[in-house]
């Protein structure tokens, strides 16, 4: 393994001296460039060797150590050093963090140091492949935090509560080399899509509860000049696009209503009800929601440049309200490159229903994240205390102080009178133009120690009654995001959950990638073609099925079947 990464650090390296580091931190003569920790200088107590580790309470240690830290750079930070939360750590838990972070070639610099065993104490924000770090992890660059979970109560909690995210952390053999992201709050585990509501109210419909009625709207958008401007042929229904960034959101509502409950409609799998994986994307259902998509493209319903528009060419668009329907990842305001009072246009689709499929259920995202956030040294000097910092990032104040930091230094509580709870109020200190930009560039690390990601204001927001929802100050003030929920609480809506997030090992990594990339490639290739009616769906599908199988798809499938029962063994 070692010589495997010096060889590809040789080439990298040279590649990097000729391209030049790009990092922001302290890069001293103490941290030794690389930050490791080896050759970081130690703290006092750590020269001492008399740092004791409190079992429970803070702080952590009986005396201020330093720890180094690196990672890809947070966004919008530009000095980590006058970061509140690091002195706020250091104070608060007697652990000062040194940080190293790269604004661009992150991988380069994460593969050499790992090939020179030159890893800091900790990664951050890191990033990383599951598999990578489960491999690397049983080489001994990262810590066995298994070992350590009677030091880390919280995170014990957290993994009774969603069994899914130590499902997807614990190798085969019960080891937990890193930790992804959680995401607690269901606002961000729901898909947001899109109706106009002025373009509805214009024409006195409702909101579609059925794939029916979502068509029957469309007709109407189209055919009776639902934007008011006079002219009846610039409306555009339905804005539907695979691959313009951002945009694709739309798919999985739409797929929902044909029970195909993914996160990723170009690679849609399933597992029924005894845990037999599936490939979604080759059954009758898939082709039956085909057949609708393909109807709305015949029928001008849809973007007829679907799979070739930009974002850009979109955000232009919308500027001259044209779209009745579509989905993202952010905002709508964001994506139109609009002020909030935007997203009070549009309503939620959550919950359609069709004729082969008439429960009107809503999917919902995996709480994990596919990647590793934040994984520990396995050579570190102090892995009680790491052990027991990363465990602070469960508990509700260590939660808040990775996004907003501390009460009274970066924040105050204050009175929601709509949500009826105190809710956090970044402060503006002087030189900053507002609570964000502080958070940003004053206050916290950001994305780097965010384990898991639970909002105040957006669990206050989902406790909420769908009166309160409701209400134009309340959309006025929290847009987008109340609009989902209200939909998503609408009665005779369901969630299910999506395939879960499953992690590989690095055999089958090795082996699926190839595979993998072959077959998602023709699958959006194929679904293009059969939407617009360059392949016959009645004609061609056969041909279709049988590409995949040749392409191998047998194989994946067994890979995904071997990765989804080690998920389901921990879980269960």
């Amino acid at each position: 393994m070692k010589k495997k990464f010096q060889k590809a650090a040789a080439v990298i390296l040279a590649v990097s001296m000729a391209v030049g580091l790009a990092a922001c931190g302290k890069q001293t003569e103490q941290t030794g460039g690389a930050g490791t920790a080896d050759t970081a200088a130690p703290s006092a107590a750590g020269e001492s060797g008399e740092v004791v580790v409190n079992e429970t309470g803070y702080p952590i240690t009986s005396e201020e150590i330093t720890v180094t830290a690196a990672g890809p750079m947070p966004s919008g930070c530009e000095d980590w050093t006058q970061l509140a939360v690091i002195d706020e750590y250091a104070g608060r838990l007697g652990i000062r963090l040194d940080c190293e972070f790269y604004e661009t070639d992150w991988e380069t610099q994460l593969t050499l140091k790992v090939a020179g065993d030159e890893l800091p104490d900790m990664l951050v924000g890191c990033s990383m492949n599951v598999s990578d770090v489960n491999e690397w992890g049983g080489e001994g660059y990262f810590l066995d935090l298994s070992e350590y979970l009677d030091q880390m109560p919280n995170l014990k909690a957290y993994f009774e509560k969603y069994p899914e995210l130590e499902a997807y952390c614990t190798t085969s053999d019960g080891h937990i080399y890193g930790l992804p992201k959680l995401r607690v709050d269901m606002t961000d585990r729901l898909t947001r899509s899109f109706i106009n509501k002025q373009w509805l109210d214009n024409l006195g419909l409702s909101v579609p509860t059925s794939i029916d009625e979502y068509y029957d709207v469309l007709v109407a958008f189209k055919e009776q000049d639902a934007n008011g401007n006079g002219d009846p042929d610039d409306e555009i229904p339905l804005l539907f696009t695979s691959d313009a960034g951002g945009y694709t959101a739309l798919e999985k509502t739409l797929l929902d209503a044909y029970g195909i409950f993914t996160s990723d409609p170009n690679y849609a799998l399933q597992a029924d009800e005894n845990g037999k994986v599936e490939l979604a994307n080759t059954n009758d259902t898939y082709k039956e929601y085909l057949k609708f998509m393909h109807k709305l493209y015949a029928e001008g319903l849809m973007e007829q440049e679907a799979f070739t528009i930009t974002s850009d060419e979109i955000t232009t668009k919308q500027q001259g309200d044209v779209y009745g329907s579509f989905g993202c990842g952010s905002a709508p305001f964001v994506m139109a490159n609009k002020d909030i009072s935007y997203d009070a246009n549009w309503a939620a689709l959550a919950g359609l229903s069709s004729d082969v499929h008439t429960e009107r259920e809503a999917g919902i995202a995996s709480p994990v994240v596919n990647n590793i956030l934040i994984a520990v040294n396995g050579n570190t000097k102090y892995p009680e205390a790491l052990a027991r910092f990363v465990d602070y990032f469960y508990t509700e104040e260590g939660m808040l102080s990775a996004t907003k930091g501390y009460e009274g230094v970066t924040l105050d509580m204050v009175d929601d009178e709509l949500l009826g709870t105190k809710v956090p109020e970044m402060r503006i200190p002087e030189g900053y133009a507002s609570g964000e930009e502080f958070r940003y560039k004053g206050a916290v690390l950001n994305e780097a120690l965010n384990l898991v990601e639970k909002n105040i204001d957006r669990q206050a927001m989902f406790e909420s009654s769908r009166e309160v929802l409701q209400k134009p100050e309340f959309v006025e003030k929290y847009g987008w995001a109340a609009r989902v929920i209200d939909a998503f609480k609408e009665e005779g809506v369901t969630g299910v959950d999506a395939y879960p997030v499953v992690s590989y090992t690095a055999e089958e990594v090795e082996e699926r990638g190839a595979v993998y990339k072959d077959i998602t490639t023709y699958l959006k290739q194929a679904r293009a073609q059969f939407i617009t009616g360059e392949l016959d769906l009645d004609k061609d599908w056969e041909t279709y099925t049988n590409t995949l199988d040749q392409m191998n798809l047998g194989r994946l499938l067994e890979i995904e079947q071997a990765a989804y029962d080690r998920y389901a063994a921990v879980k269960d």
